[in-house]
């Protein structure tokens, strides 16, 4: 799926300053569809279905994406764009994970390896421009405060479960990317390596997937690759293919912002795509003053004040930027697909 950040067009030139694009969200809100509060400070990652289907969900908690043996190796791969124009001095990569009944206060995990392409991993030809398979970069861990868990209501009412904390991973990864799509291929290994874990897929709240994911799973062992895809519960559910989430953090010298460009995944516009109105999950309790509705050439549509649900009835289907301001100054600046 070709994902490019779209700011473009809000950018000033000559202005250097370390932003984030995010592969896509993972939190659902701190409610959970069968109306379970998470623990204090934490958010639910919860198994979607489609809004109005009330038998079929999704049933892909985590896959597998970490090295545990010599007998078992998983790598995933997912795509992402550097815009037009651009050209990213990229510091570090963001992945998330969790290890199912850990109970420890530091991450599980202690090993990334991340290999950065200029064409899609599994298909002949394509060169690695930064990175490998076999080196060791990870940075730092920490709590991403959420847990993985479930459809608590479709198709069956279950509670949600707390056994799967969700940790985020970062790699040190010092490169420059110029204009054009990329591949990031990578794989976690545990402190306990026979211990393993799992990495949850991108997670849009009621919605199991979008046609235009793409991401894929590498058997290192056997040597083969294999597209991501949710089979569904129950397994008469269609089949929807999945994408990874991961934050890159980068600084651009080419194009530059005023704006503190942040994506927050616990701040999270939904549902996303929108056929009319969309709400925005903030459990950080930022002060919203504002949302400024921008196209893709940099026009401002509309600013609406905030509110508990916002409209957009009026917009045309396509994609459009949020600009998501609170009372402190800082924004937010995330996608929007309009249905």
């Amino acid at each position: 799926m070709k994902k490019t950040l779209l700011i473009a067009a809000l950018m000033a030139v000559n202005f250097t300053l370390a932003q984030t694009y995010s592969n896509g969200g993972l939190s659902t809100g701190a409610t959970s569809k069968n109306g379970t509060a998470a623990p204090a400070g934490y958010t639910w990652s919860e198994l979607q279905n489609n809004t109005g289907n009330t038998t079929e969900s999704n049933t892909s908690l985590g896959l597998g994406g970490t090295f545990s043996s010599a007998a078992a190796s998983f790598f995933i791969a997912d795509d992402f764009t550097v815009p037009a124009g651009s050209s990213w001095q990229v510091t570090t990569i963001d992945f998330f994970a969790y290890q199912t009944n850990y109970t420890g206060t530091t991450a599980p995990f202690n090993t990334v390896r991340v290999n950065i392409f200029s064409s899609d991993p599994s298909v002949a030809g394509a060169v690695s421009v930064y990175g490998d398979d076999t080196t060791n970069r990870f940075s730092v861990g920490a709590d991403a405060n959420m847990y993985r868990t479930g459809n608590s209501s479709v198709p069956v009412n279950a509670l949600p479960g707390t056994t799967r904390k969700v940790w985020k991973v970062t790699a040190s990864t010092p490169t420059t990317l110029n204009p054009g799509t990329y591949w990031v291929k990578y794989q976690l290994q545990n402190v306990v390596t026979a211990s393993g874990g799992f990495l949850p897929p991108v997670t849009i709240v009621g919605n199991r997937g979008l046609p235009t994911f793409n991401a894929k799973q590498f058997d290192a062992v056997l040597g083969t690759w294999a597209p991501i895809i949710d089979n569904g519960n129950p397994t008469s559910a269609p089949d929807y293919p999945l994408d990874m989430p991961f934050v890159i953090t980068f600084t651009s010298t080419t194009l530059g912002t005023q704006e503190t460009m942040q994506y927050d995944n616990r701040v999270q516009v939904y549902p996303n795509p929108v056929k009319d109105n969309f709400r925005i999950n903030n459990p950080e309790k930022l002060k919203i003053s504002s949302i400024e509705i921008i196209d893709t050439s940099g026009k401002l549509l509309k600013t609406i004040k905030s509110s508990e649900e916002y409209n957009v009835s009026d917009l045309p289907k396509g994609i459009y930027i949020l600009k998501i301001k609170n009372e402190g100054g800082l924004t937010k600046i995330t996608k929007l697909i309009k249905q």
